[in-house]
Order: structure tokens, then sequence, then C-alpha cells
């Protein structure tokens, strides 16, 4: 069908909202001139104000309608369906699995209603990259035919550096990370005292070493106090990670949302993967070096794609040693951090 205006509700959280851009890129080039308005949360408003593509922005406070008492629940729902009450789409999106976002959507009028609570093809399909799969959705394509999309352009300015000689690379590394509004998925991240080790063997070797993350995140600084390293946990916003991003040559995190909104960037990114499936996180042809120690255990991946199972000792994220992501970073700089995408699994 020939859609001039399109409306999809994404709110959160960042690596969910950043894998789901690749829809502008399909709606561009499978509908051409299209009006797109993207219903979003506080948190992801900042990142989506600078994509190219994206003609109208509808914003809701998440934190209050996931957390907040039953009355900001009520406001916040009905001050979105004022603000969308009896519009006119051709395609309206749902890009969630449960049913119950569907009623934020109660008053928008459309010729065809698409989301992801269905069974068989309409729904993620196992071990596929949610990014292509938000477009097969959309499309209405099956799996063969789905193609990589890739991400939107963002109106960012680079704030330029200097360059830095070879023994003063920066290395960025995410402690945290993780949680979102409504929970904290502990599995996931890689032990602090890995990150610690790691960031003392980089300044051992002469890196410049910076650690991100949220103003949730500040529980890791009190870990890399007597480290001589650059902390910006709390003090970077969306687009001025960007920018860092740019201005640095790697990046080491495990699956949270800093490993997705990198992609936006130039940046080299070393993700270590356990409990999720890194296939469905990360696409083959994206800058991205996937660490999985899971193939061994048969516990791993055990993220169904709502909850994780019931582990207290997450050894597929215990099993990647300091040693072996220090010798990715070696294998980087001396390839002078060049585009070499590739996947270790033991």
């Amino acid at each position: 069908m020939a859609a001039k205006k399109i409306l999809i509700l994404k709110l959160g959280a960042i690596g969910d909202v950043v894998m789901a851009l690749s829809m502008i890129n399909a709606i561009r080039e499978e509908f051409g001139e299209t009006k797109v308005t993207w219903i979003c949360g506080k948190t992801v408003l900042p990142l989506l104000e600078r994509v190219i593509g994206i003609d109208r922005i509808i914003v809701i406070d998440d934190k209050k309608l996931y957390t907040g008492s039953l009355f900001q629940k009520l406001f916040q729902v009905l001050d979105l369906w004022r603000k969308v009450f009896l519009d006119h789409y051709d395609i309206v999106f749902n890009g969630y699995r449960n049913k119950l976002y569907k009623h934020l959507l109660l008053p928008v009028l459309s010729k065809m209603y698409i989301d992801f609570s269905g069974s068989g093809d309409k729904t993620f399909l196992k071990e596929c990259y949610h990014s292509d799969e938000y477009c097969r959705v959309l499309l209405g394509k099956d799996s063969s035919h789905t193609k990589n999309y890739g991400f939107p352009s963002l109106q960012i300015e680079n704030i330029a550096e200097p360059k830095t000689e070879l023994s003063k690379d920066r290395v960025i590394l995410a402690p945290g990370g993780a949680k979102n509004i409504l929970r904290d998925d502990a599995l996931r991240r890689w032990q602090i005292e890995n990150y610690f080790q790691t960031a003392k063997q980089l300044l051992e070797y002469g890196y410049k070493v910076s650690i991100i993350g949220s103003e949730t995140d500040n529980w890791v600084n009190e870990y890399f106090y007597n480290l001589e390293i650059e902390n910006l946990v709390g003090k970077k916003n969306l687009i001025e990670l960007i920018q860092l991003f740019n201005n640095s040559n790697l990046l080491i995190t495990h699956d949270t949302g800093v490993l997705h909104l990198a992609k936006l960037s130039q940046i080299k990114i070393i993700a270590l993967f356990g409990p999720v499936n890194w296939k469905e996180r990360v696409s083959p042809k994206e800058n991205v070096d996937v660490i999985w120690q899971g193939k061994e255990l048969s516990c791993s991946p055990c993220y169904d794609g709502i909850n994780f199972a019931k582990c207290y000792n997450n050894l597929c994220m215990k099993n990647i040693s300091v040693e072996l992501v220090i010798s990715k970073v070696l294998h980087y700089s001396k390839n002078n951090f060049g585009k070499n995408p590739s996947i270790t699994v033991n």
C-alpha cells in the first residue's frame, strides 16, 4: 500500500529505540515521501530530535507512565490521547509485544495497525537481528526478503579534537548500564572488577581511558578512584556521547544502551555478551566485535525476550577474561582500529 503518513510508538529504552531507527531508512526506501510521527519517551527525545527523517515527535513522560502514581500514569495517557485524538495515519506501528501498549493509541485512526503481539512472523524471530526485524514486520516481508537498511543520519556537529599519538589513543569503558526505568538486568553486566583491571592494564599500555554512564551509574565511581582515568559518568548527554565516540578509538561494553548508541558513530566496539543472544543485538555488517563465551554452557543464552532465567552465577559473563579483552584492544591498535568485525565464540 502507498503510505503517506506513518505513526511509530516506541518510547524506550535507548538500545531498543536505536535498533528501531532502521525503520526510518526502510520507510524512505519503500514508501518514498512519507510523513513520519514518532511517539517517544523523554529519555530518548534528544536523540530523536536529531534524526533526519522524523517529521513530528510526540513526547510522553515515560518515567511517570511506568513508575508514577496512578494519577500520574492516567495523566500521561490522557495527555497523549489529547495530542493524537482522531489523527489519521496510513500505518500505525506499535513496536511492542505487550498488548497493553495498544491502549495508548486508542484515539488514533489508521488504515493498517501493526504490532509485535501476534504469533508466527508478527513477532521477533529467534536469532534474527532486531533492527532488521522492525523493518520486516513493518513492511510485511518474510525474513528471507528482509535486508539491513542501516541507520538514518543524525544532525550532529562533531567536535573535532586533535589527533593523538598511538600511545594516547582513547579507549572508552561503559561498566554500568543494563538498567532502565523498569528494571535492572545485572546478569548482562561484565563484572566491575574486570572493568577495573581492564582500565588498569590499558593505562599501563599508555592508552587514555574514559569511563561513561548515566547518573544512575554513579555506583561504579568508587571502583576507579585510584586510577588516572577520565570519569565522564553522568556528565554526557546522548548527543555528547555520540560526539565523544566519534573522537575516540574504541568502546568496550556489555549489552547495554551505550552499545547501540555507539553504532550511530564511527567508533570500533568490543561487545561482551552472555545471557542475551548476540545475533539479535548485533549485525555482522556493523563495526562490532562480539565476545561470547556461552557456547559450552547449556543455559546461555537464557533471555526469552521478556525475562531472564533465574541465575545466581552468570558464568557466561564471568568466563570472559580480562586477558582476552586486552588482546582484542592490542590487535585493533596494531591495525589502527580499522573496521574488522568478528565474533569470538568459545
